[in-house]
């Protein structure tokens, strides 16, 4: 029982290993989404004097890059360089609330479903200036991540399993090589 419970604990610890390393990973990811929009949102924010950028507006997709989003103390888009089926996109009303209330704001935004956007939202003189970018790249790269690790997840599991197998093994032919040597009278 006791040599079950050291495999088992084998088990058990590499399994958490293999988890947080994911969870890091997966963090760290979904951080660094954030850092683009970011730098896109205080660009903005400095250039609000100048009125905000003219781009050409692009349809909001899984791959339609960064964007930036300026709404007015209405809590209505003023500016936009993404559309979104023809029309400007609405941020919820908290995220710009908390924006102003805080000075930031950082959020995952699902516009739809299967649109999923990194968004910063950060306070400006007379709005709030939204940048973001799709989730896409990330979670595909999270994707790969999990699958690299389930494989060095399985990978150990099997080590494991068959260090137990052989070591049970090589416990049962010494016990049987004991049991035949009493059978023939030698201790």
């Amino acid at each position: 029982m006791r040599r079950i419970i050291g495999w088992l604990a084998a088990t058990i610890i590499i399994t958490l290993i293999f988890g947080s390393v994911y969870v890091t990973l997966q963090q760290f990811g979904r951080h660094s989404a954030n850092a683009a929009p970011a730098a896109a949102a205080a660009a903005q924010v400095q250039q609000m004097g100048s009125g905000p950028a003219a781009e050409p507006r692009l349809e909001l997709t899984a791959d339609s890059g960064i964007f930036v989003m300026v709404f007015g103390e209405d809590n209505k888009p003023a500016a936009s360089t993404v559309m979104l089926h023809g029309e400007l996109p609405v941020i919820p009303a908290g995220v710009l609330e908390t924006a102003r209330t805080f000075g930031s704001d950082t959020v995952t935004w699902q516009p739809e479903p299967g649109l999923r956007m990194a968004v910063v939202a950060r306070q400006a003189p007379g709005g709030v200036v939204v940048a973001g970018q799709s989730l896409t790249p990330f979670e595909d790269s999270d994707r790969m991540s999990q699958l690299f690790l389930a494989a060095g997840w399985a990978g150990c599991m099997v080590v494991l399993a068959g260090g137990y197998g052989a070591a049970a093994l090589a416990r049962r032919r010494q016990v049987g090589d004991h049991g035949a040597a009493l059978k023939e009278g030698t201790p």
